[in-house]
């Protein structure tokens, strides 16, 4: 960041309150300090050792153009905003990040500067905002392969590969994966975690597009990287992938025991909503093997940690998931009543599909109440619901629920109606 030295220069002797003759001294001339500053002239080895100490400066401070304490304050923020990232407080953590680069507005440090859009477009990401999160990507990919800082490129890289991935570009998405990995092992002690990462990802991508063989390739190699790595949020994230695979294959046991290692150590690290979310998918598992007990009392903990801490999502699948087994159960009043507060939450967050699934969930209910025209009036609204989301496997899944409905209640004509809809009569979906 040479071009930077004039500036930098003027800025300490300015601070010092300092005339450039007062700094010159007898070793330079009040010209060639002037020439520095408006850089028609380098700063030589003496100048920087003989004007950094006498304007008591950092060794480092012609390398970074930072003063102690904003050094400093730039350290805090980094790390208060990655760990408001991580828990998800991304308002507060984006705050941080503005502050920061108001700070390095001032000094002008490119290398900080381009740390601090990396975290931003890094946000951005988590919260949809992904043409914002692009341009910043650009300009940081830039810059540390100018650098050649091969740390950051690969996490610039890795962020890239993630914003794919929201979009569902899978293809490009593996390509930035495995250009991380790549980037990563040029450095002299590359960073075992960041492969772990990637690796879970390219796993996720191939567990997405049915490749079932490959995500198993690659979940498992992210496991032993990220045991190696001894990085424990990173080895949950494995754990918490695999556990998915091994559900979408049915290996309903395999995905409990791998589901139970991810769970704890989030809740031990103090990621509450992710160890929330871990333990969501083992009840919703729970509940298709019919272990309804399970399900309730791990829905129990749920609800009782969401509603204390206002985390609206995750009570709203508690409620949903509970609901069910206590209507599995026979306790139709309590699951009613749960499956009521779970449709008004979804419709506040606007999930329309996990909507659907609770008025299919309240239309069993009702179906088992015989109380007939509520029970239609849920079927119909889930059936929209997913028709206007284009979601094939539930809308099928709630095909085969209305005709196994109108079957029990004699209704030939419906039933034989809903069957010819019916293309593939395996129902992949427990409601």
């Amino acid at each position: 960041m040479k071009k930077y030295t004039g500036f930098w220069l003027k800025r300490a002797r300015t601070k010092a309150g300092l005339l450039q003759k007062e700094l010159s001294g007898d070793r330079f001339t009040r010209s060639y300090i002037s020439m520095v500053e408006i850089g028609e002239a380098d700063l030589s080895t003496d100048a920087r050792l003989y004007i950094t100490r006498k304007l008591k400066l950092p060794k480092s401070y012609f390398d970074s153009g930072l003063f102690t304490d904003e050094k400093k304050e730039l350290e805090k923020l980094i790390k208060a905003v990655d760990i408001l990232t991580d828990y998800q407080k991304y308002e507060e953590a984006k705050s941080f990040v503005l502050k920061a680069l108001s700070i390095i507005e001032e000094v002008k440090n490119d290398n900080y500067k381009n740390l601090f859009l990396l975290k931003l477009a890094r946000i951005n990401i988590l919260i949809g905002e992904f043409k914002k999160a692009k341009d910043d990507l650009n300009e940081v990919i830039i810059y540390f392969k100018e650098e050649e800082d091969y740390k950051n490129l690969a996490n610039s890289n890795y962020w890239t590969g993630i914003l794919y991935l929201e979009r569902k570009n899978y293809e490009d998405a593996v390509f930035l994966f495995n250009k991380a990995i790549e980037e990563n092992s040029k450095q002299k002690k590359f960073d075992l975690s960041l492969k772990a990462r990637s690796l879970v990802r390219i796993a996720q991508i191939y567990r997405q597009i049915e490749n079932y063989k490959g995500a198993k390739v690659y979940s498992l190699k992210a496991i032993k990287y990220a045991k190696k790595s001894k990085d424990d949020y990173i080895l949950a994230m494995s754990y918490w992938e695999y556990s998915l695979l091994l559900h979408r294959e049915s290996k309903y046991q395999e995905a409990i025991k791998y589901y139970n290692l991810a769970a704890p150590i989030y809740k031990k690290l103090g990621y509450e909503r992710l160890y929330l979310g871990v333990i969501i998918k083992l009840v919703s598992l729970y509940h298709y093997i019919k272990d309804y007990d399970k399900t309730i009392k791990l829905t129990s903990e749920i609800i009782k940690i969401s509603e204390d801490k206002k985390y609206e999502k995750e009570l709203a699948y508690a409620l949903l998931n509970g609901a069910k087994a206590k209507r599995d159960k026979g306790s139709l009043d309590e699951s009613e009543s749960d499956l009521k507060k779970a449709i008004i939450l979804f419709e506040k967050l606007k999930d329309n599909r996990m909507l659907g699934e609770a008025h299919m969930a309240l239309a069993l209910l009702y179906e088992r109440k015989k109380e007939n025209d509520l029970a239609i009036k849920n079927f119909n609204k889930a059936t929209n619901l997913f028709k206007n989301l284009s979601q094939p496997t539930y809308i099928l899944s709630s095909y085969g629920e209305i005709i196994e409905y109108y079957k029990n209640i004699n209704n030939l004509n419906k039933e034989r109606e809903y069957t010819k809809k019916l293309i593939n009569k395996t129902k992949r979906i427990k409601f």
